[in-house]
């Protein structure tokens, strides 16, 4: 390349000594400029394999994968289906979606977070007033509207892993015989939640489902479901709008009467039971 810029600069009436030092600088800059373009050559894929080993890290972490719908010819094979115990929270959560205290930085996320504590507290033993198991409650409704939706159900009889109370399990039940599929749930959040601090609380559910085939392990169905409010990272969730049966002014309200608190909660599990029985419709 050089030369060829040379040759140029004879044609331009340079002198020898003009061509020599310009010649010189053009080496410079290709020495200098060559390691450069070769290093972003090499960097560009090994870039790209750290983003792909970062985004399946992410994934991982997650413990979730983008949806799967479920394929109607599936239901020629799927027959038979075993659902795991779901997981659920270990306390029923009374949040607020953009709570005041948000805005003075530290101080007030401290003070909502001792708030939201002291309110699973009350929701807690209000829960237990009603003598009411969401766990067992969002178990048997999701099975009774999974046999409506045609299914052969049957529960497994084995508790679910302490660490899987909030991802997919890792394995299913190997003592199960003759069954098509395992149906695995469980819910990121069950309880009550207000848009504002200002505003009344709602029944709020939040859970994610995915199909097995007890074969292949071939995932024939994985969704999420949200019943209530929901957020931007929920673009991909199917959303149940709450009802305007149940509401409640403030945490008094919910303590008031644990009868109907208990009520409230499930109808929005047998509202997202059933939302999740049609998608095998």
């Amino acid at each position: 390349m050089v030369t060829r810029l040379a040759d140029r600069d004879r044609d331009l009436g340079m002198t020898g000594s003009e061509i020599e030092t310009r010649a010189v600088f053009r080496q410079r800059e290709v020495v200098k400029d060559g390691p450069r373009r070769i290093a972003g050559l090499v960097m560009s894929p090994l870039l790209k394999v750290t983003v792909a080993m970062g985004f399946a890290l992410v994934l991982s972490a997650c413990g979730s994968l983008p949806p799967a719908n479920f394929e109607q010819a599936s239901r020629v094979e799927v027959r038979r289906v075993c659902l795991t115990t779901p997981g659920v929270p270990e306390r029923a959560q009374v949040t607020i979606m953009n709570p005041i205290g948000a805005s003075f930085g530290v101080v007030g996320n401290y003070i909502e977070s001792r708030r939201a504590a002291g309110a699973q507290q009350e929701m807690q033993a209000v829960l237990a007033n009603a003598s009411y198991n969401y766990e067992a409650a969002l178990s048997e409704s999701v099975f009774v509207a999974m046999s409506k939706a045609g299914f052969a159900m049957v529960h497994s009889p084995e508790s679910r892993p302490e660490k899987e109370r909030s991802r997919f399990m890792e394995h299913y039940p190997s003592t199960i015989k003759r069954v098509d599929a395992f149906l695995d749930v469980y819910a990121d959040y069950i309880g009550f939640q207000a848009m504002r601090s200002s505003e009344e609380y709602w029944p709020h559910l939040e859970i994610s489902a995915r199909l097995i085939d007890a074969k292949s392990g071939k995932i024939l169905y994985q969704g999420r479901i949200v019943y209530g409010f929901s957020v931007a990272t929920d673009e991909d969730a199917v959303l149940v709008h709450a009802e305007n049966t149940f509401r409640f002014r403030d945490r008094t309200a919910l303590q008031a009467n644990p009868s109907v608190t208990a009520r409230a909660l499930q109808g929005a599990i047998d509202a997202v039971s059933w939302e999740l029985a049609k998608q095998f419709m």
